[in-house]
């Protein structure tokens, strides 16, 4: 089967949509496909390397790495038409979402779309008035995705998302699959001993770790606020802060204004080489984050063998299993009692370590992309007995900024 993706974010940015990209590419093409990516470069110029395409972009001051083009017609784009895929899978709603369109029109493949961002979660980065929120992601997720056919939502919590947006695709839930082996790693306790010197850690002392995108829908201000409490109750503690984002320099002053500047160590981005080595120095992953779609963090962490505590959102339904893998909590004083419970007893916290590794399982790349490639079958299906609509593409931008001068504070 011939295979287009196409995604607006690739490396060297480091996200779930370009970790799933990348997994899901590695295992179709074991499996036998054809696959090429097409994506936006990183400068002015359009170019291809080995079966990614680069179509010319721009930067766009919104969210770091996002990029915009407004090109339609390129060569590397008739190349693609040329090359007539099966099945375009689409994974974001923007720029080469446009494209991806263009090339089904042309070779009458059916579009994919895997839903990945909960965009009213980062309303605020497009200084969009939080009163027609809600409004203006449904009209656009409707307008874009109207084309697809089929849609695969991360989880049960994206697909209700949707459904609420009242779209009438056809949704499959299917987990992001991650490589678990690569948390299987070697790193010993002389590695673990140098990670915690080198973040003056001291050895004996108890480490939680939070690891991801720094950015102000990560609510990490918050779990910063249930720490001090959790500190002034234990004092050998310590909170680490893996990872970098738009949020990084109002976090720093947060960590200073609640007087946890010798207790919490904001480690910046790190070599991803090296991010299974956090993870197995740690003792317990946290987060206070409501904003997932996919929550690869937390699989990754499972994968290192570490328990959970995490504030309840429903996208962690069946990755975070209360009482075995880790806890949920509500407010304060449940974030400080499972932390405490976990810490204070060493069986719980073995069986917990071992629960997590078992859980991760399910979350393989490979059957992941066995069961993408389901539904690519179920969309070629699709696609011979359903007519496809006959529409003029307009514009690469997004639907909804058509309106934003009715929707701007």
């Amino acid at each position: 089967m011939k295979i287009l993706i196409t995604t607006d974010l690739y490396k060297p940015s480091i996200n779930g949509v370009v970790t799933s990209v990348l997994n899901l590419s590695e295992e179709l093409s074991k499996m036998g496909h054809d696959v090429k990516i097409l994506t936006l470069s990183r400068n002015i110029h359009s170019h291809k390397s080995d079966n990614v395409y680069y179509i010319k972009s721009i930067p766009v001051n919104v969210y770091p790495d996002i990029r915009a083009t407004v090109l339609l017609y390129d060569q590397l784009i008739n190349e693609l038409i040329s090359w007539k895929p099966d099945i375009i899978h689409s994974q974001c709603e923007f720029f080469t979402y446009t494209y991806g369109k263009y090339i089904s029109k042309k070779t009458k493949a059916p579009i994919v779309h895997t839903y990945h961002t909960m965009y009213e979660d980062y309303i605020s980065y497009l200084k969009i008035n939080k009163k027609y929120s809600r409004q203006v992601v449904s009209f656009m997720s409707k307008n874009r995705l109207k084309d697809a056919a089929v849609i695969i939502a991360p989880t049960n919590k994206v697909k209700k998302t949707l459904l609420a947006y009242d779209i009438t695709k056809d949704i499959k839930v299917i987990p992001t699959g991650l490589n678990i082996l690569s948390f299987e790693s070697n790193f010993d306790d002389k590695d673990k001993e140098i990670l915690r010197k080198k973040y003056s850690i001291p050895s004996d002392a108890d480490l939680l770790l939070y690891l991801g995108r720094i950015g102000e829908e990560k609510n990490i201000r918050a779990l910063l606020i249930n720490f001090k409490a959790l500190v002034a109750r234990r004092d050998n503690i310590y909170l680490l802060v893996v990872g970098g984002g738009p949020y990084e320099k109002t976090l720093a002053q947060e960590i200073i204004n609640l007087s946890l500047e010798n207790k919490v160590i904001m480690t910046g981005m790190v070599d991803p080489k090296k991010v299974s080595l956090f993870y197995k120095s740690a003792d317990i992953f946290v987060s206070a984050s409501q904003s997932e779609t996919q929550g690869l963090t937390y699989i990754e962490a499972l994968a290192s063998g570490l328990p959970l505590v995490c504030r309840y959102d429903e996208c962690l339904e069946k990755v975070l299993i209360d009482g075995y893998n880790g806890f949920y909590y509500k407010d304060e004083e449940g974030f400080i009692n499972n932390i405490e419970k976990i810490l204070d007893s060493k069986t719980l916290m073995e069986t917990m370590k071992k629960n997590s590794l078992e859980t991760s399982k399910y979350y393989s790349k490979t059957y992941f992309a066995k069961s993408v490639e389901k539904v690519y079958k179920l969309a070629l299906s699709i696609s011979k007995t359903r007519p496809r609509s006959r529409r003029i593409i307009r514009s690469s931008l997004p639907a909804f900024l058509d309106f934003k001068n009715h929707l701007i504070k």
